[in-house]
């Protein structure tokens, strides 16, 4: 069987010369990276066995957990080193062409589109934000300051032992609800405060605890394209919140950089094409 050419993204020309990327090792571990140039732009590529990557093997292979897994991180691996010395569109995992050629006419249709993403994605990184919360804690900090709360709790006061039990089981439905509302609201908030730092963004799935595996609830998630020169105000806003809302039970999650995986659109697909 012969080889075959695994996309991992497009930069500039320029900037593929620069970075030297044939000392880095491709998603097999053994072969190496180069790029195919595409006028202003360059494909940066490695060779894939046809044993491994071919169309119907990579049907089976993507079953497997382990083999996927390990593919997935080292796929992640190299954009990681790539988009740390250029300006860079990211493919999605196995994105693999049987032939030079077919790269070239993919160039030359969405070569126009390219150079525009280029463009708007140089001096930018990405990072992620997820904003979670202990709603227990939330409960409490409601539940101690919230002049509707306290209002009610006096009135309860006042009551009979059975109102006040029935009244109780009201109060603790409206807390809960009021919780909830907070959530949603704060959760927004800090949004609209971060992407002000923004050039883009992008919401992502909000996954609960089974997923997460955390005893905080999932609020948001999000995706942040910013300059490079907005990043560090970014991170200070975000530490601020973080001690803003500690005690409400708050707590920020923030990952970057990474490569702009939320912010291009390659028009591209997986699998083997061509």
């Amino acid at each position: 069987m012969g080889e075959l050419f695994y996309l991992y993204g497009v930069t500039w020309k320029e900037e593929a010369q620069e970075a030297g990327v044939t000392q880095w090792k491709g998603v097999d571990g053994s072969h190496p990276l180069f790029y195919i140039e595409l006028g202003n732009l360059a494909a940066v590529v490695s060779f894939v066995d046809e044993s491994e990557f071919g169309e119907e093997v990579l049907k089976e292979k993507t079953n497997e957990m382990e083999w996927l897994k390990k593919k997935a991180f080292r796929h992640h691996e190299v954009l990681m080193q790539l988009n740390d010395g250029m300006t860079l569109i990211p493919m999605k995992f196995a994105t693999i062409f049987k032939k030079e050629e077919n790269i070239q006419h993919k160039a030359s249709v969405y070569e126009t589109e390219w150079e525009t993403l280029l463009q708007q994605l140089l001096g930018t990184e990405e990072w992620n934000v997820k904003v979670y919360n202990r709603s227990d804690l939330l409960k409490e900090h409601t539940a101690s300051r919230h002049p509707e709360v306290m209002k009610r709790k006096e009135d309860i006061a006042q009551m009979s032992k059975g109102m006040q039990y029935l009244q109780t089981k009201k109060l603790d439905s409206f807390i809960e609800e009021m919780v909830s509302q907070e959530q949603e609201t704060y959760a927004r908030n800090l949004h609209h405060r971060f992407k002000e730092f923004c050039v883009d963004t992008t919401s992502k799935k909000v996954w609960n605890k089974n997923v997460t595996g955390k005893d905080e609830e999932m609020c948001w998630n999000g995706a942040y394209l910013l300059k490079k020169d907005q990043v560090e105000a970014f991170l200070e806003q975000i530490t601020t919140a973080q001690e803003d809302g500690r005690e409400a039970g708050w707590m920020i999650e923030v990952t970057g950089p990474w490569p702009p995986y939320h912010f291009s659109d390659t028009k591209t697909v997986s699998g083997v094409q061509g």
